[in-house]
């Protein structure tokens, strides 16, 4: 994304919808797009300091639309039989985990809310790119990988194109999943 206000330079730091992010996985590319936005709105009630109401509205959309991503992320990946899927459900319960207890309060310490949104605001995309360019796009590779010439399996024509992989069949084998 380039960033007029700042001498056209590359913000890296704003989460935003690209054909980079796109799997070829078109049920979990839609879904994707779909809990970037609200992601997006939960972080701008934040950074442009919205009425309370309207944060918690916004993150309560974002929590409930990353549980049943999650789901329906994970069931696309048992019915196509990954290998990796225990770890991949690991790496959703982590990232649950921590959502749960930012949206919910608990863990809160010393922290006032609005320094726990503050920090639920940043983690929240960070997570996101990275899950999405990590494991989310090993998977999209390894299903390319394992399909029949002429199956589609909701993969995109010209996308989740392999890669090399390690000895155990993952592409990322050093990144935890």
């Amino acid at each position: 994304m380039i960033d007029s206000e700042s001498n056209d330079t590359v913000d890296y730091g704003r989460l935003v919808w690209s054909d980079d992010l796109v799997l070829g996985v078109n049920s979990i590319d839609e879904q994707h797009r779909e809990w970037i936005a609200l992601v997006q709105a939960f972080e701008s009630a934040v950074t442009e300091g919205r009425p309370a109401e309207e944060m918690r509205s916004t993150l309560a959309a974002a929590v409930a639309y990353t549980e049943s991503h999650f789901a329906d992320e994970q069931q696309v990946m048992e019915e196509a039989g990954y290998p990796f899927l225990d770890d991949h459900i690991g790496q959703h319960q982590l990232a649950w985990d921590r959502v749960h207890a930012f949206a919910s309060g608990e863990g809160a310490g010393e922290l006032a809310e609005e320094e726990m949104r503050r920090s639920l605001a940043e983690f929240l995309p960070q997570w996101l790119m990275l899950h999405i360019n990590t494991a989310d796009r090993q998977f999209a590779r390894w299903l390319k990988g394992t399909m029949a010439p002429g199956t589609a399996h909701g993969i995109a024509p010209g996308t989740a194109h392999g890669g090399p992989t390690g000895p155990d069949g993952r592409v990322f084998g050093d990144i935890p999943v």
